[in-house]
């Protein structure tokens, strides 16, 4: 197997994937997932290992990309510069080099004026001559639909690598700090997305400051980060107006299907197709409630981009103009708290439990939210956190920013009963600690920002 080299944090799976197929002589693998999850840094990595190429495709016009695709092919040839004059006519150069793969970055950049590649591509891998052939791209909804039933490419791919934003210990590792408050904040500000780590400083202790002087700071490239995924949204200019709004509706908290509605100001009946191309590119995710059938719950699937919606889009003009400083006290204590840090933790739990970190609890077949009803009171209580394994309750929890006591600790007891689940397992997850009483209960799963990062106690 290809030795994975040390600076690149995780990702075993991805390279394992990667390495096969390399030493299969596949043809055909695809590599895709959002922006700065680490795809480059990936294929460079195999490229140092085995000695094949990546070609970084450009945006622009037919003739300047097979211009740039010509000068690259050159080099690897040892020719100089070429002249070529389709994409046919460079396939079959590359069809003569004798290399162990050639990865193609940001390919979507050259699809769009060049609708009969997919078609050259076909031709390529089915000829069986030169190296085998990455495809990779940020764009998810052509990156997903490249292979598809449809497509040219369809059953051709040997290999299909997503690369997830880092979480737990390997976020830990890739930001090289071991405080728990200081990694819950730069995965809610920023997410598990490796390519962050480059534009921005760890925390230094006061996390505040940390904000203020590198996160929102006038020459952070963060105020602009995630306009480039915006940009990309699969839709006619008509259509990205509403696709914004419903990001915007999501990032405030809203997160029914009736309330994006509502809130976004679009008819039921007009908001499903913009919600499932936001799905399919990547930027929504849903998640069905774990015990109310129809009942979908639609969130932002990138943390960053809450952050930016949240945050910084609304307040760009204050910040670009430097006023980050009397700014964010005032963000710190409500947007900051209620839209993003305080969702973002909810998820994380979520995440922790379904990678079945906790023992007791082993690994569920579906973690999510739900809310419960109560007849005698008509009362419906929102959860957090509920497990299931084969369509049975294994586990409830709450997932709070604030410290966590006994009166939480009754309120899961009452709904675990009102769930018909007294087996399941209590799970109290606080960012900020526990009551005493609650840590001297070993009958509880207690949930901490040290424990989901794999930090140990000093």
């Amino acid at each position: 197997m290809l030795v994975k080299p040390e600076r690149i944090v995780d990702r075993e799976r991805e390279w394992t994937a990667l390495a096969r197929f390399i030493e299969e002589r596949g043809r055909l693998a695809l590599l895709y997932g959002p922006r700065r999850v680490g795809k480059s840094f990936l294929l460079e990595g195999l490229s140092e290992a085995t000695g094949g190429v990546r070609y970084q495709a450009i945006a622009g016009i037919r003739g300047t990309q097979l211009a740039d695709f010509g000068s690259a092919l050159g080099d690897w040839l040892g020719a100089g510069p070429l002249r070529i004059d389709s994409w046919a006519d460079a396939f079959a150069r590359v069809a003569r080099l004798a290399l162990p793969f050639l990865a193609i970055d940001e390919l979507p950049y050259l699809l769009e004026p060049a609708p009969e590649l997919p078609s050259v591509l076909q031709r390529y891998v089915d000829s069986a001559a030169g190296p085998p052939l990455i495809l990779s791209g940020s764009a998810l909804s052509v990156m997903s639909e490249l292979a598809g039933a449809h497509a040219p490419l369809y059953g051709r791919a040997a290999a299909m690598i997503v690369p997830g934003c880092l979480v737990g210990r390997d976020l830990a590792a890739l930001w090289g700090t071991d405080d728990p408050l200081s990694l819950l904040w730069i995965d809610s500000a920023l997410g598990g997305l490796p390519g962050y780590r480059a534009t921005v400083r760890p925390p230094r202790g006061d996390l505040d400051a940390w904000m203020v002087d590198d996160v929102l700071h006038p020459g952070s490239a963060l105020l602009d980060a995630a306009q480039a995924d915006l940009a990309e949204l699969p839709a006619p200019m008509a259509l990205r107006g509403t696709y914004r709004a419903i990001l915007s509706v999501i990032a405030s908290g809203e997160h029914s299907f009736g309330a994006i509605a509502r809130v976004a100001g679009i008819p039921s009946g007009a908001l499903s197709r913009p919600l499932r191309a936001l799905e399919r590119a990547g930027l929504v995710s849903r998640t069905e409630d774990v015990l109310r059938a129809r009942r979908d719950r639609y969130a932002l699937a990138d943390a960053h981009l809450r952050f930016w919606l949240a945050v910084i889009e609304p307040n760009r003009s204050v910040l670009a103009a430097g006023g980050a400083t009397s700014l964010w006290p005032r963000l710190a204590s409500t947007t900051w708290r209620s839209q993003v840090l305080g969702p973002r933790w909810e998820e994380i739990v979520r995440e922790h439990l379904r990678r079945g970190a906790e023992e007791r609890i082993g690994s569920p077949d579906v973690v999510g939210g739900t809310s419960v009803s109560e007849r005698a009171g008509r009362r419906r209580h929102e959860l957090d956190v509920v497990a299931l394994r084969e369509g049975r309750v294994i586990a409830i929890g709450e997932a709070k920013l604030r410290r966590l006591d006994a009166r939480d600790l009754e309120r899961l007891l009452h709904l675990r009963e009102l769930l018909g689940a007294p087996e399941a397992e209590i799970v109290l997850a606080s960012a900020t600690g526990f009551a005493q009483e609650l840590e001297r209960n070993p009958a509880l799963t207690m949930v901490d920002p040290a424990r989901v990062y794999g930090i140990s106690a000093p």
